[in-house]
């Protein structure tokens, strides 16, 4: 009987810990959320394409109220304003349009697709 309570005891801690450790492996993903509303204007304002000195380009497009950008040919990432002139993307890309949308400063650079950059570089574009 000692024997049954023990493994009994055993086997719920185990449990109790297997369940600890899988909800320590949750991840959740925040989705930054628009802080400031663009108007039509400013939408467009914010269609161009910039250089970067080590060659690439990156490109910024609307589709209705939604902002993107592509670095070259690569995959179009979401990204969403937090001030007039400041951006997120969902991997934590910032970007910063300055001198009335002629240059842009972009920080964590190398987590856009294609761009041949380490993940936390800051770049600045120009147009």
């Amino acid at each position: 009987m000692k024997t049954l309570i023990a493994a009994l005891v055993a086997t719920s801690i185990a449990a109790l810990s297997l369940g600890t450790a899988h909800a320590g492996d949750a991840m959740v993903q925040v989705k930054p959320t628009p802080s400031y509303h663009l108007n039509q204007q400013e939408l467009y304002d914010l269609e161009q394409s910039f250089a970067l000195s080590n060659g690439q380009t990156m490109k910024f497009t609307t589709n209705l109220n939604r902002i993107y950008v592509r670095v070259d040919r690569g995959a179009r990432v979401e990204i969403f304003p937090v001030a007039k002139d400041r951006f997120q993307s969902e991997a934590g890309t910032q970007f910063e349009f300055r001198d009335d949308n002629e240059t842009v400063a972009v920080a964590n650079f190398g987590l856009l697709p294609m761009a041949e950059a380490p993940a936390k570089a800051m770049v600045l574009a120009r147009r």
